[in-house]
């Protein structure tokens, strides 16, 4: 029967600490979206920090295998596993070729990134304004739906049944929309934040 136990890291040979950090690394990368609190990515992140000590110690060079990793995931491993060592402090959202936070990458124009507590849209500031825009002009864009409706249920608590409202296009029915207002709101509460 084979061992079901895992050894410890230090019992392991280097070439394998290696293999087990990059599957760490992924592991963290696929579970980013569960940060700040989701137990496992957490878990996943403090045995990444364990194996790079481990290697660090052992002055195993591991620059050549992050970089090999990241073109199989066309991920920038070797920020995310800087961004691992200083977790909590910096939220090791991994970043795609470009540089952009997979989990962060703004939802309309896939051009920047939306802060990681965004409300009623996933979208970057300059998609927010454009939203107002949309709103303000009654001209949709990509991704979004613009409505009214006579259904208190399905409108945010500032309309009424004249009210232009926004949606997002991929949402579930029945469609529930938001106002200008709103939106404005939630543009003045991530100011707010990042100021603060």
């Amino acid at each position: 029967m084979a061992n079901t136990q895992k050894p410890p890291i230090e019992e392991k040979s280097s070439e394998q600490l290696l293999e087990d950090l990059c599957i760490e690394l992924r592991h963290v990368g696929v579970g980013d979206y569960g940060l700040p609190k989701d137990v496992r990515v957490i878990a996943h992140i403090s045995e990444v920090n364990a194996i790079q000590d481990e290697l660090n110690r052992r002055g195993v060079n591991i620059g050549p295998r992050l970089e090999l990793l990241s073109r199989e995931t066309n991920w920038q491993m070797p920020e995310l596993l800087a961004d691992c060592a200083v977790f909590p402090k910096v939220m090791p959202y991994v970043r795609e070729l470009d540089g952009i936070r997979r989990t962060l990458r703004c939802q309309s124009c896939r051009k920047a990134e939306r802060p990681p507590d965004a409300k009623l849209f996933w979208f970057c500031s300059e998609c927010m304004q454009k939203l107002v825009d949309s709103l303000r002009n009654h001209v949709p864009f990509a991704g979004i739906v613009l409505l009214r409706t006579y259904t208190p249920e399905c409108r945010c608590p500032h309309a009424d049944d004249e009210t232009v409202l926004a949606t997002d296009a991929d949402g579930d029915f029945p469609l529930y929309g938001v106002c200008e207002k709103c939106v404005l709101d939630e543009i003045e509460r991530r100011k707010m934040i990042s100021a603060g």
